[in-house]
């Protein structure tokens, strides 16, 4: 029996940031299980496998295999179960194109697909995407692992915790599957399952690509905050599971010396929730003279950070550190997101990083029911004068409301949403340059996109000032990061 994973294509709307060609994380570790078991796995990156971006002004583009070219790998493969990734609600229909390719190759192949859209919305997806027979929702290592053992009559679907199947012509929405508690008796991903080389060309598509020899890690599951836009915990779970220090500084050890890794990003919704297992996890890279750059494009908690672990993350590897801070109107924070983060602590990080000169970002998000135009600009105020201070990055973005989220609940209770609101618009919604999804009394999408732009403009105004006063610093990054150099110059023009 032979198990194909497949990571769809994707669509980029215009206005988006490039591509990023990461590893397919979720398939590697269901891989590893499916592996440690004993089945016959393989993994196609329909994604990377045709991943030439050209941008193209005004159109959407989409990357990756075309759909023959799927259908025909997926017949030469001959797999009896095929298992997709959907990660995000604006690239589903990707998903869905696939399970109909599957079929078209061979009517009897077992299609499944799982991720946080799944989690989300079963019912409804299974009821229009008709080609896919079982959706997985949560964690999908093990869920996978008992479809498998299902197809070899081992289980019946209705033994199988955490999946939706249809069954004599009505979806069945099987009990939760529980969290995995101990992640440390998961395998490594299955890195022999991909072409490593393509992901760690620094010539590869991604924003990211500047970090030569770069990947993923996560070495945690969950979040217990419960910010009103955020889906982690609807998928993840808000209990808070890691692996062990141990088994994260193996695992750096384990990439490092076989595939010659030179940069971590570090994806965990919450890195540093359990300061001492992070603490661990610096002194462990330090001790073993691990020669790593890492970096936490996820965003980790502000509040945590003092001068003195501040200092021993650089220490350890730290290229730079992003945190979320959402909104500058402590008002907001507490009242509208539920941030439960006193802002004063994120001026006073922003201040102990540049001390020790560590570059670092914030992530901010305006535009949330219960919000007007004088809160959001003090968010914008908050952002350009932590740039102006102490050169901390804003990273500014329209609320947008997931399904399951209490903004999405709110939103639609209230009529704030578009009456057409498909798949894609949350897709388009988050580019840069798409058109925010909420209108409430106090705003329209557009004036939350017109402080946006403000915003950004004086941010690049700012920025380039620091270049002028800072013409060493600035020499040094064209130097070392020279793809970061053309990356500014296309967003000071565009």
């Amino acid at each position: 029996m032979k198990v194909l994973l497949v990571n769809p294509p994707q669509t980029f709307y215009p206005g988006s940031d490039p591509p990023a060609g990461n590893l397919p994380l979720g398939l590697m570790y269901i891989a590893a299980v499916l592996q440690k078991n004993g089945y016959a796995v393989e993994i196609m990156d329909a994604f990377m496998a045709g991943a030439e971006f050209e941008e193209k002004n005004g159109e959407a583009v989409t990357i990756g295999l075309p759909l023959k070219r799927i259908e025909e790998e997926i017949r030469s493969r001959n797999p009896d179960i095929v298992g997709i990734a959907g990660p995000f609600t604006s690239q589903i229909g990707h998903a869905i194109a696939v399970s109909k390719a599957a079929k078209e190759a061979n009517p009897n192949i077992l299609t499944v697909v799982g991720g946080p859209h799944i989690t989300l919305v079963p019912k409804e997806f299974l009821e229009e995407a008709k080609t896919v027979d079982i959706a997985v929702t949560g964690e999908g290592e093990y869920a996978m692992l008992e479809i498998a053992q299902y197809f070899e009559g081992k289980k019946s679907l209705s033994e199988i915790k955490g999946i939706v199947y249809r069954q004599n012509g009505a979806v069945t929405v099987n009990e939760r599957r529980p969290f995995i508690e101990d992640l440390d008796e998961l395998p490594y991903p299955a890195y022999d399952l991909v072409d490593m080389e393509s992901y760690l060309n620094p010539k590869k598509i991604g924003y990211r690509s500047f970090q030569n020899r770069a990947v993923s890690m996560v070495t945690s599951r969950g979040c217990p905050f419960n910010c009103c836009f955020c889906a982690v915990h609807l998928h993840m779970g808000q209990g808070f599971r890691a692996h062990s220090a141990e088994y994260v500084l193996n695992h750096i050890q384990f990439v490092v010396d076989k595939y010659k890794v030179k940069n971590i990003f570090f994806e965990d919704d919450n890195l540093t929730l359990d300061l001492k297992r992070f603490e661990a996890i610096c002194d462990g890279i330090i001790s073993r003279k691990i020669k790593i750059g890492w970096e936490t494009p996820n965003g980790v908690r502000a509040d945590c950070l003092n001068l003195e672990l501040l200092r021993k993350m650089k220490q350890s590897g730290a290229n730079s550190i992003f945190v979320g801070v959402e909104s500058g109107d402590q008002r907001i924070l507490d009242k509208v997101i539920c941030k439960s983060l006193d802002l004063n602590r994120v001026v006073e990080f922003a201040k102990n990083a540049k001390e020790i000169d560590l570059k670092t970002g914030a992530f901010y998000i305006i535009g949330f029911p219960g919000e007007t135009k004088e809160n959001m600009q003090r968010t914008v105020d908050f952002a350009l004068m932590l740039k102006r201070k102490y050169d901390v990055g804003m990273h500014l973005f329209a609320a947008t409301p997931s399904y399951g989220t209490r903004l999405y609940e709110e939103c639609k209770a209230k009529g704030y949403l578009p009456a057409d609101l498909s798949w894609n618009s949350f897709a388009q919604a988050r580019q840069a340059k798409g058109m925010p999804l909420i209108t409430t009394n106090e705003f329209t999408p557009a004036e939350v996109k017109e402080i946006a732009a403000k915003a950004l403009a004086e941010y690049k105004r700012l920025s380039l000032m620091g270049h002028i006063k800072h013409p060493g610093k600035a020499l040094r990054t064209a130097f070392d990061q020279p793809q970061l150099i053309w990356k500014y110059i296309k967003n000071l023009t565009s």
